[in-house]
């Protein structure tokens, strides 16, 4: 039986169909069964698509406002609402993480800096305690145990990736700064304001909008990264598993390092406002001035745990020569997220993206669907 061809929706600017035709071809070519890309350039909209099934299990097709989950791209969103507590004057990033969240300084970390957190320097790249299946999703059990415990790796050496901790750790210093929790503080400063389609903790309504992921087989899988696998779990490398990443709980949770879901559009649309200096559409989140600061290089490293290469600038990716998974401008910048997804905007060439699939690609970086789509734009400008 031949497989019934895949209808792509929405739209693209004639000058970028090389993006729309590499999106089809990866349905044709690339075991693509359900996706969406968006782009802007200059602020403005100018591919919005998507097309194939949101759940395999029933043929529901993938809509206009179907989300995914987005993995690490939440690590940028995150980021962004800690550099707006900075502009606001609620944080320092040169001040110690137990100024504003005492509990946190036991066990020798009294010295490490806010800094520290968005830079993946804090050594607290996994949970030193005994976890047990659903303890992720529990905001308090998570934060205690990170406050308790001693570093586990090199503090302000060589970044480890704190996959899941990330968000854990600056949100709950933005939680101590605020009073807000992850969610609401994204949805009120960030995601609302713009217009974004991203949420944490979603709701039933938008439970109902959201994909259904599918793990790519894995013939021979990694090893864990060292740490509890209910905090890496959710990681390519940890062994993620579709109950989880399909899971209501999940879903639900505040995981500021990778629970977040939303549409390629919103994540276009978010990544089009850091690109522009802190605003679209007349509305303002950063000043440009805290936006070069918040992306401009901090470190570079060979990760020891995740073997994986990382440019970091405060909470964001930043492009990687000889991969240029962002392009090819070094001054763009981002967040790649587990199973091939990635979000991010490139100042000098105007061009911020978004790119969410129903396929959990278990393989390491963007994956060949991503990575075509990226060529295809760039091809486009020339």
């Amino acid at each position: 039986m031949e497989t019934p061809a895949i209808t792509i929706q929405g739209s693209c600017d004639p000058a970028f169909g090389k993006v729309k035709d590499a999106f089809a071809r990866n349905f044709t070519e690339q075991d693509e069964h359900g996706a969406a890309v968006a782009v802007y350039r200059h602020g403005k909209p100018i591919i919005d698509l998507w097309g194939g099934v949101a759940d395999p299990r029933s043929g529901a097709p993938w809509q206009r406002d179907t989300m995914a989950a987005a993995f690490s791209i939440s690590k940028a969103f995150t980021a962004t609402a800690g550099h707006m507590a900075v502009e606001r004057g609620l944080l320092d990033l040169d001040a110690p993480v137990a100024r504003y969240w005492p509990e946190f300084g036991a066990n020798g970390k009294d010295k490490i800096l806010v800094r520290q957190l968005f830079t993946h320097q804090a050594g607290l790249y996994y949970i030193d305690a005994d976890l047990k299946p659903g303890d992720a999703y529990d905001w308090e059990l998570v934060t205690r145990a990170l406050a308790a415990q001693k570093p586990v790796g090199p503090v302000g050496e060589t970044p480890v990736y704190h996959s899941m901790t990330f968000g854990y750790l600056i949100g709950e210093v933005l939680r101590r700064v605020t009073g807000k929790t992850i969610a609401p503080l994204v949805r009120e400063w960030v995601t609302g304001p713009l217009d974004a389609d991203f949420h944490f903790a979603l709701t039933d309504a938008q439970i109902a909008r959201c994909a259904h992921l599918v793990m790519a087989p894995m013939p021979n899988p990694p090893p864990p990264a060292r740490g509890q696998p209910e905090i890496v779990a959710l990681t390519s490398r940890g062994g993620a598993s579709g109950d989880r990443i399909n899971s209501e709980a999940f879903r639900k949770a505040q995981m500021g390092a990778g629970s977040g879901h939303g549409t390629a559009r919103g994540i276009a649309r978010f990544f089009a406002a850091l690109g522009n200096g802190g605003e679209l559409d007349g509305t303002r989140i950063l000043k440009a001035d805290t936006v070069k600061k918040a992306t401009s290089f901090q470190i570079e490293s060979d990760d020891p745990v995740f073997a994986i290469h990382n440019r970091f600038a405060l909470g964001y990716q930043l492009n990687t020569p000889g991969e240029h998974p962002m392009g090819t401008s070094m001054e763009a910048f981002g967040h790649m997220g587990a199973g091939h997804r990635i979000g991010f905007t490139d100042p000098k060439s105007g061009l911020s993206f978004g790119y969410v699939g129903g396929l959990f690609g278990v393989t390491p970086g963007l994956g060949p669907r991503g990575v075509a789509l990226v060529r295809a734009l760039y091809d486009s400008i020339g």
